[in-house]
């Protein structure tokens, strides 16, 4: 038989049992978790405790004390189910060594092929110089008339449109480290290498040993290879930059935890180019997540409940002996996914009654603020109205003075409503004394209203203090990186950013979290319909008759 436990420790014994039910001391050390008061309706398994249950413990060590010994962990058994969180990926390790190292081995290799692919047609050009002032006029003769001149200016020009046309595509910061490698960009790369290796095979052979003497070919042939480099550029434009303007899917992206959803056209790419591409999308137009704030309602919504910590685990005991590898049966299971459930959703008047009186604590402590501000910055508006007869030689010196003095004064008027509405929205962290001092400063000299100042603490995304050099995150999908996105394919993008510590002097607290500490977002493909657009118009309906009989006035 099996029986559903929420403790893990071993009942005692009888005797025990009996000696300690004698002794009132005992029994007040029970404490409040020992009452079993169930009110109509109430869930019984919510309110049970083991640890109340079983009286106070005798603290007598046996011989066989390693044999029944529980500990409380997360894991408890083979048949142990808990609402703790768990993580089922590794966090990925930093930046490798070997990763850094084929980072900058293609950046140098793609460096040195462009240039090649620049100075490759010149050089062709200015080898049979070279040749004949070295070896001689009589094996390399070069005559250059009016037309191999204008060829001559026309290799020119190309250079420079070759040159202005890879600085103005490929010279720029790249937007991310992709986990696999870009097949179009390397195809494309690999055809560029195979074109040079082919025009200069055939120019060493052709005009070094052949020795072939006219000079208006070999310049023929270097407007080719700039010819074929310059369609080469065009068709990368359009495989790189223009195919994926044309919106052929839409993912729905869903943020872990907090449930924030948009959806964002994409065109045809691969998963990591589309993983860019949202993650850009995310970093501009997601309101930014507060995970202070959503961390210490889920703690109160914990704690209201009586399950601190959010571990509410059940154990299953096999009294049997039928041994460990057995499956629970199928009413047990039942029993136990009831429980839980019960345990779970008991409570939802309590957290609908919570989510009000959290919004409307928190529009009473706005609209304090908003109050607050709009006296504060009236009072140095009328301050700055008064001393307007002042005279213009001392004018800008006394601005540039009282600027700050000013700002310091809006500030203590607006200080206290300012940190309990911060407070309230967990964002003491995040805007210490010294940047809203500056904030008020500039908004005062800018003569901007109070609504303009406020929007940077009401706004639904966080400032940022300094420059982020990098946002780490990783790809978790059951096709690979490199293949093309399709209709129903899933992915979900983790965060990998961590928090770091802001030295900054703020109201009460010094710990800076990362904003995507923790954030996951989930990624769904789906293809756009095609749209069958036809007209429909009937003659008739954009026509009328007006009949006119014999007695009717016009």
């Amino acid at each position: 038989m099996s029986v559903v436990s929420a403790g893990g420790r071993l009942p005692m014994p009888r005797d025990q049992r009996g000696s300690l039910r004698m002794e009132p001391r005992h029994m007040r050390a029970r404490g409040r978790y020992a009452h079993s008061d169930v009110g109509v309706g109430d869930p019984f398994l919510p309110r049970f405790s083991a640890i109340a249950s079983e009286g106070v413990k005798i603290p007598m060590q046996r011989d066989e004390w390693g044999e029944d010994t529980t500990v409380v962990t997360g894991v408890t058994s083979e048949h142990s189910y808990s609402g703790e969180e768990k993580k089922v990926y590794e966090p990925p390790v930093g930046r490798v060594v070997g990763r850094r190292c084929s980072r900058l081995f293609w950046i140098l290799c793609s460096s040195l092929i462009g240039l090649a692919a620049v100075i490759s047609a010149p050089a062709m050009c200015i080898l049979p110089f070279l040749a004949s002032h070295i070896l001689g006029g009589e094996q390399f003769p070069i005559s250059c008339q009016v037309d191999c001149q204008g060829s001559l200016l026309l290799v020119v020009i190309k250079t420079i449109l070759l040159i202005v046309a890879i600085w103005a595509l490929y010279w720029r910061h790249s937007l991310a480290d992709m986990p696999r490698l870009y097949v179009a960009r390397v195809s494309l790369v690999m055809f560029v290498l195979f074109i040079l290796f082919a025009f200069w095979l055939f120019y060493i052979v052709r005009i070094f040993i052949e020795r072939y003497q006219q000079y208006t070919y070999v310049i023929s042939f270097a407007t080719s290879l700039l010819d074929a480099l310059l369609f080469i550029h065009y068709i990368s434009f359009i495989i790189l930059e223009i195919r994926r303007l044309r919106k052929e899917f839409v993912v729905t992206i869903v943020r872990d935890p907090d449930g924030e959803s948009r959806t964002m056209p994409l065109g045809y790419m691969s998963i990591q180019e589309a993983a860019v591409e949202i993650l850009l999308f995310y970093e501009s137009t997601f309101p930014s997540y507060n995970m202070l704030l959503d961390k210490a309602r889920q703690s109160a919504q914990q704690m209201r409940s009586g399950v601190p910590g959010g571990a509410a685990g059940f154990k299953m005991y096999d009294l049997e002996g039928l041994g460990p590898n057995q499956p629970i049966s199928e009413v047990n299971a039942r029993a136990l996914m009831e429980a839980a459930a019960r345990r779970r959703i008991a409570g939802y008047n309590e957290l609908i009654q919570e989510e009000m009186d959290f919004s409307r604590r928190l529009q009473k402590r706005k609209y304090r603020l908003k109050i607050a501000a709009e006296d504060a910055f009236a009072h140095m508006q009328g301050i700055a109205d008064s001393q307007q007869g002042t005279a213009n030689g001392k004018q800008n010196v006394a601005n540039q003075m009282d600027s700050m003095t000013a700002a310091q004064n809006v500030f203590t008027w607006i200080m206290r409503p300012m940190n309990k509405y911060l407070k309230t929205m967990r964002m003491q962290q995040k805007f210490n004394s010294e940047s809203i001092t500056r904030h008020i400063e500039k908004c005062l000299s800018m003569k901007v209203d109070h609504r303009t100042f406020l929007q940077r603490y009401f706004s639904d995304r966080f400032p940022e203090k300094d420059i982020v050099t990098e946002s780490k995150w990783s790809i978790v999908s059951d096709s690979q990186s490199s293949a093309n996105i399709q209709h129903g394919i899933t992915f979900l993008l983790r965060s990998h950013n961590k928090a770091g510590t802001y030295f900054e002097d703020s109201f009460q607290f010094t710990n800076f979290q990362a904003d995507n500490n923790g954030v996951q977002l989930l990624c769904t493909v789906s293809t756009l319909p095609f749209i069958n657009l036809t007209e429909q118009s009937r003659a008739s309906i954009s026509k009328f008759a007006l009949k006119i009989s014999n007695e009717s006035s016009v």
